[in-house]
């Protein structure tokens, strides 16, 4: 029951945060009152009553109170005497917690109208009742007489012909003494359906129920004898109150299950719909098993509800929950040490059962209780004839099926209609979570959380669960296709687990795609670095986002379909910043759905390189929980407070408009400079880099097969030397250098105006000569030096001297009469610094010898 409770709380919760501010809550308007010397605080409840709170003031005695009062708080005091009369028409007192000792006179005289009285936790005794005492409560519903004995091994009686005065009473919550009896006074009580003699919220210390101990209260509905040190429970004890609906008694763990079939006699003859037997066993020992005659009572009732927790239980026989009738709607075994077995497949056969509870499966006993209780279950007798466990194949074929899916078999589970609730959590399943089919069309919450689900591969062919919990189970991986038919989903709870790399490396968004209808997502404490873009793109009803807790720096999560988004939690992460993107869509979602995001914990980037940002969060501070809290980045932490944001934000901008001017100075002089550096040293370079582009195509279109006649790296070359030349000298090339050269000598020479292919680009042919040649032979005039073209056929014969070669003297300049030696030494003084030149004679007496000396030096090998 207690899991039951926690569930719905946890649901109202959630629901609660999707509605934050949606709902108005209506306070009473209290002020203060005086009674006497006791000073209390009233409020109106209807017209010309109020309701008096004197509670918790240390108050020693009762004053007297106006007679518009009709209800009275007095607990938490110090009565010990009830000394004055109450308002005549009153229709409340609680005077719990106080120290009255005994009610003499007629305390409660003329009070006709009263409906509820608490005297719980004083130091009344019940024995010394008088006969009068509730003579004059003719109205009396609800009677609290609970804590008031002292000493439980005092002999306490309960007079019945006291109570037999309280014909209008409905509920008793009295303490169980030892020995304890209800008379045949309790028969005038036929409005009586509710009796608490629970040692929870009292005093239980009776051994044994028997068989007529309730027998004068034959209206009973609600039974509590829960904690009362029961030993043993007398057959048909409980089968003799016809209006039975509720009966508590659980915490009597000398009862053990062999007591079962006592408790459960002849349940069938009353109205039972809530059994409770929880904690019937002792806290430690072995495991226990629910056997069919624990159970077969049942047979024949109409229960809605049976509690079984806490008993140790691991082992079902397969069919005892047969005995229970189709009107079960919750079952609840949490608790207990469960294992798994054929016994699961009755879970299947309730056609109308709405809750399973079979959560926290082998949780500790509580430490010391387990070790020095002093505790013995009542064990079965068995006899020798048991019968034969029946044969469950068939069972098992009708409620699981198998399907040969591929590889893997897709197991298919049959589940009642009726399921909407399934509480598993801490309950040692330990797997992956496979390709498996849930045919229940009104299963609504699974809870699986604190367990060992490992991987979830699936996926899990059911589109009607809208509260999905897993976390805490230790996962490291989902698969895109796990939630594919997840299309009724309302809330994920996935924390705790480690899936932050399968979420980033899911960039096309198929992990949610088909989670239409979420509306909270819990993400947290994943491991979580990066979220892709696209991983929310159809959750187009979210409203709560919560990813705190992990690693993420940077936010890259598209939010601009998230159009209910009511609240992202995003505390505890690496963020410092959002980029100019994350911000305008978080700034729509301001307008269009009042969106609140948490970045405490964060550490954000106070800089001026973050001025945008500063300014924009603290526009927006309204948006964002805990803003006066956040902090800035260790190097930062002075620069900005976010407690007085807007001024912080002042200073800082003053600060960064300082700095603005020597950044963009200092930005310019150095672009300026780098400008500066590499036009030197493109322009110094300028051959150097046309070369190496020259080579590059060069060594590209070989890899190609395009060029056949790269002979750079070669010893054997077409031409002897190349000549270059002026158009002017084209002259002094045909009729005295070719003579010369080739016809005396028997060199082959490149000469360009003859040995040019035609049409080919400008330029390649010259590159292409240089390196087919073993010497180039420059004719330096005049007109030479003025042409681009012969700057360029030298400078990049002298490039292959030095890059390729690695000799100067691959390049011999004829240095003509006409040409001015210090003109030449600035273009190309490395060459003459290295006597790379021959002098063209001015006398017609030295042709002969310099002919022939320039043959010489052509043939002469350079490598």
């Amino acid at each position: 029951m207690a899991m039951l409770v926690y569930a719905r709380l946890f649901k109202i919760f959630i629901l609660y945060l999707l509605k934050i501010g949606s709902i108005a809550y209506a306070k009473p308007e209290w002020f203060t009152c005086e009674f006497e010397v006791a000073k209390c605080a009233c409020r109106n409840i209807s017209d010309h009553r109020v309701w008096a709170d004197c509670s918790k003031r240390k108050l020693t005695r009762i004053p007297v109170f106006s007679s518009n009062v009709s209800g009275i708080d007095f607990s938490d005091n110090l009565v010990r005497v009830i000394s004055n009369e109450f308002p005549k028409n009153v229709s409340y007192i609680d005077l719990s917690r106080n120290q009255i000792e005994a009610l003499d006179g007629q305390p409660f005289r003329e009070l006709y109208h009263l409906k509820t009285l608490n005297l719980q936790r004083n130091r009344i005794n019940i024995t010394l009742f008088n006969r009068s005492l509730f003579s004059d409560l003719h109205s009396l519903n609800e009677l609290n007489l609970k804590g008031n004995i002292q000493n439980k091994f005092k002999p306490t009686i309960i007079h019945d012909v006291v109570f037999s005065e309280l014909r209008s009473l409905q509920t008793l919550k009295i303490d169980g003494p030892t020995n304890v009896t209800f008379g045949e006074g309790f028969s005038y009580l036929t409005r009586l359906t509710t009796l608490d003699l629970s040692g929870i919220t009292g005093i239980c210390s009776f051994n044994v129920i028997y068989r007529n101990m309730f027998i004068h209260m034959q209206n009973l509905a609600y039974l509590d004898v829960s904690a009362c040190d029961i030993v043993d429970i007398e057959a048909n004890a409980f089968g003799l109150l016809p209006n039975l609906q509720h009966l508590d008694v659980s915490h009597n763990k000398h009862l053990g299950l062999a007591s079962l079939p006592n408790i459960t006699f002849n349940l069938n003859r009353t109205s039972i719909k809530v059994l409770k037997v929880s904690g019937i066993t002792c806290l430690s020992g072995i495991g226990t098993k629910v056997r069919k005659h624990h159970l077969e009572n049942l047979k024949g009732t109409n229960i809605t509800e049976i509690y079984l927790e806490k008993n140790r239980i691991e082992q079902l026989e397969p069919g005892a929950l047969r005995f229970m009738e189709n009107t079960l709607t919750i079952l609840s075994l949490g608790e207990n040490k469960l294992t798994q077995g054929k016994y699961i497949i009755d879970y299947f056969f309730f056609k109308n059962i709405r809750v399973l509870n079979v959560s926290v499966q082998l949780r500790p006993a509580p430490y010391p209780e387990s070790i020095f209780e002093n505790c013995e279950d009542r064990t079965d007798v068995l006899n020798s004839n048991l019968e034969e466990i029946e044969d469950y194949n068939a069972s098992f074929s009708q409620k699981i099926q198998i399907t040969n899916l591929h590889s893997n078999p897709l197991y298919t589970f049959y589940i009642p209609k009726s399921l909407e609730v399934i509480y598993a959590n801490v309950s040692r399943l330990y797997d992956i979570i496979p390709e498996l089919g849930i045919n229940a069309s009104g299963l609504r919450e699974l809870y699986f959380q604190d367990n060992f689900f490992y991987a979830w591969n699936g996926p899990v062919h059911n589109e009607y669960v809208e509260i999905l919990d897993l976390s805490n189970n230790y996962c490291s991986y989902i698969s895109k296709g796990f939630l594919r038919y997840a299309k009724g989903l309302k809330v994920l709870n996935l924390s705790k687990n480690n899936i932050g790399r399968s979420l980033s490396e899911d960039i096309d968004g198929n992990i949610f795609e088909n989670t239409v209808s979420l509306e909270y997502l819990d993400l947290s404490q994943n491991n979580i670095r990066a979220l892709p873009k696209t991983l929310f793109k159809n959750i187009r009803k979210l409203r709560k986002l919560d990813v705190h807790n992990n690693q993420i720096s940077e936010w890259s999560a598209s939010t601009d379909q998230l159009q209910n988004i009511e609240v992202i939690n995003l505390q505890q992460n690496r963020l410092t910043t959002f980029d100019k993107e994350t911000q305008c869509s978080f700034e729509h979602l301001f307008q269009i759905s009042n969106l609140t995001i948490d970045l405490s914990g964060n550490k954000l980037r106070c800089s001026c390189e973050n001025l945008e940002f500063l300014t924009w969060i603290t526009q927006h501070k309204s948006h964002f929980v805990k803003f006066e809290t956040y902090e800035c980045s260790a190097s930062d932490s002075r620069s900005f407070n976010f407690s007085s944001a807007a001024s912080s934000l002042l200073t800082l901008k003053e600060r960064c408009k300082s700095y603005l001017y020597v950044y963009i100075g200092f930005s310019v002089l150095a672009a300026f400079l780098i400008s500066l550096i590499i036009g030197v040293l493109l322009v110094r370079n300028k051959w150097k880099i046309r070369y190496l582009i020259f080579k590059f195509k060069q060594r590209i279109e070989q890899q190609r097969g395009y060029s056949q006649n790269f002979q750079s790296q070669s010893t054997g070359y077409e031409y002897d030397a190349m000549i270059s030349y002026s158009p002017r000298e084209l002259k002094f090339v045909i009729t005295d250098l070719i003579p010369h050269l080739e016809d005396e000598t028997g060199l082959n020479l490149y000469i360009k105006d003859r040995d040019e292919p035609l049409g080919a680009p400008k330029g390649e042919p010259i590159m292409e000569a240089i390196q087919k040649s073993r010497r180039v032979i420059c004719l330096i005039t005049k007109s030479y030096l003025k042409s681009k073209w012969q700057d360029f056929e030298l400078n990049i014969a002298r490039m292959e001297a030095i890059e390729d070669r690695k000799d100067l003297h691959f390049v011999h300049l004829i240095l003509f009469p006409e040409v001015n030696n210090c003109n030449v030494l600035n273009v190309i003084s490395d060459l003459i610094r290295n006597k790379c030149f021959t002098e063209y004679p001015g006398e017609a007496c030295a042709f002969e010898e310099f002919w022939k000396e320039l043959g010489v030096l052509i043939s002469k090998d350079t490598e």
